[in-house]
């Protein structure tokens, strides 16, 4: 029943939330400052979990060894 093309694409509030481990209103307020992208589907706000993904991409902080030695893997 994991059907790939039956997965939800579009969340809202109380949805993306519970994904991203954090409050509703913390999630408002990126809306109101326009930090995280949404839609605006009926008067509704909405969230494509596509573009959720690739913002959580964006927003990740490299750790030391991987600015140290970039894409390289450490030796032991």
């Amino acid at each position: 029943m994991n059907n790939p093309k039956l997965q939800k694409q579009y969340y809202n509030v109380t949805e993306i939330a519970e994904l991203l481990g954090i409050s509703e209103k913390t999630v408002r307020k990126y809306v109101w400052q326009k930090t995280i992208p949404y839609l605006k589907i009926g008067g509704h706000v909405r969230f494509d979990i596509d573009k959720i993904h690739a913002w959580l991409e964006q927003r990740e902080v490299p750790t030391l060894d991987e600015i140290r030695y970039g894409n390289r893997s450490r030796r032991s």
